[in-house]
């Protein structure tokens, strides 16, 4: 059989992304390659924020760019993926407002619509919040979310429907070596597949499946925990997105009609050995501590109802940007992953970015210089503002 020309390990959506530009532009055979089903890993439990504020301008475009595509994909393809634009609030006080506004600059510069409020608006638009004078925020009244599920299943099907192949069930168990490059995949039930390129986007199973390879690149899974919660009667209209610098915290509307609530700071976070078989539950004392945290800033959460939570996975670097690029040492070998909370809204400028690469999509925002995947051998990790790696 003739090899594929490019062979995606993983069906999150990153690996969905790409199968879709990559089919979409030029006559390459495609074939993706899902272990369990679309979105099993870290995009089933993403809580799919679609937000531009960034202090790169390369990320900042990229996530531009993504929040673009999104708006627009129900309308240009009639699929749902339930986005929905309420807007997004990152608060802060006066010690990191310099930060803020040297981001929001550059981000206006760069075209997004985003603006510093201070406390006085802040309880405009959170009737009920609770906002010291010295604190202030970034509004961007363009940010929003999507259905993660929905959202995956949905470009894959686009995927599929330009030509892309996918199975679903069957695991990579290794990739296959020929001297310094590599040449295909081997699945669990020993199906050998031969491909000019093989794309690893496999998320938390990406850094062993790299070390099986004799590639180590510093990619470290984690279990960053989300609460949810009932609104209080009379909020759940006019739920917004919030990032709290001051609490450490972050929460968002669900289309499910619950708040989803996280926390900021991944170092707490636990380490995953095997993410085939981690605690994807909760425990009492975390949702107690996300519903204290959030009814300092909402009071009126303080005795809202849990709807228990989720252990959700992410993928982080040393600096909590992706690493993205040919696999050092092994030809015909790339990796797209550690995207440490960011992915969904780079998907679209990532996918598009590394079709142009392996194939004939435009190009987009995308740097392939920036997210190297040599940076950190190097000593050029990218520097983050807030401290808070999950914020960019």
């Amino acid at each position: 059989m003739k090899p594929w020309d490019h062979v995606i390990i993983g069906g999150g959506i990153m690996g969905a992304s790409l199968a879709y530009h990559l089919s979409r532009h030029g006559n390459d055979r495609i074939l993706l390659i899902e272990k369990s089903f679309p979105g099993a890993g870290s995009t089933g439990k993403s809580g799919a924020i679609l937000r531009q504020h960034y202090s790169h301008p390369v990320t900042i475009a990229m996530a531009r760019e993504g929040l673009d595509w999104y708006s627009r994909f129900e309308e240009e393809h009639g699929r749902t993926i339930s986005f929905h634009r309420p807007g997004m609030a990152f608060i802060c006080t006066t010690e990191n407002r310099p930060n803020l506004e040297r981001n929001v600059e550059l981000q206006r510069r760069l075209g997004v619509q985003t603006e510093i409020v201070d406390a006085a608006d802040l309880r405009e638009l959170e009737p009920g919040g609770t906002f010291r004078e010295d604190e202030c925020a970034a509004w961007e009244s363009e940010a929003g979310n999507v259905q993660p599920v929905q959202a995956v299943n949905e470009i894959l099907s686009l995927a599929k429907g330009q030509g892309t192949e996918v199975i679903i069930g069957k695991r990579v168990v290794s990739l296959i070596e020929n001297g310094s490059r590599i040449t295909g995949v081997r699945l669990d039930d020993q199906q050998e597949i031969s491909a000019g390129n093989v794309v690893i986007c496999a998320g938390p199973w990406s850094g062993q499946m790299l070390q099986e390879a004799g590639v180590s690149l510093p990619l470290t899974a984690l279990r960053p925990e989300q609460a949810f919660f009932e609104p209080p009667p009379g909020t759940r209209e006019r739920r917004l997105i919030y990032g709290d610098l001051t609490h450490g915290l972050y929460w968002k509307p669900e289309l499910a009609g619950w708040t989803r609530v996280g926390l900021l700071d991944m170092d707490s976070d636990a380490l995953i050995k095997d993410p085939d078989h981690y605690d994807e539950g909760v425990s009492h004392q975390f949702i107690q501590k996300c519903r204290q945290k959030l009814s300092q800033r909402l009071p009126h959460y303080a005795h809202s109802p849990s709807w228990g939570g989720v252990g959700a996975l992410y993928t982080v670097t040393p600096d909590s940007h992706p690493v993205i690029g040919p696999v050092p040492g092994r030809e015909g070998a790339w990796i797209v992953s550690g995207f440490s909370g960011h992915g969904f809204k780079m998907a679209p400028a990532v996918a598009r970015g590394v079709a142009s690469i392996l194939g004939s999509a435009p190009k987009g925002s995308f740097d392939a210089d920036f997210f190297c995947p040599l940076r950190f051998e190097k000593g050029s990790p990218i520097e983050v503002t807030y401290g808070y790696g999950i914020l960019g």
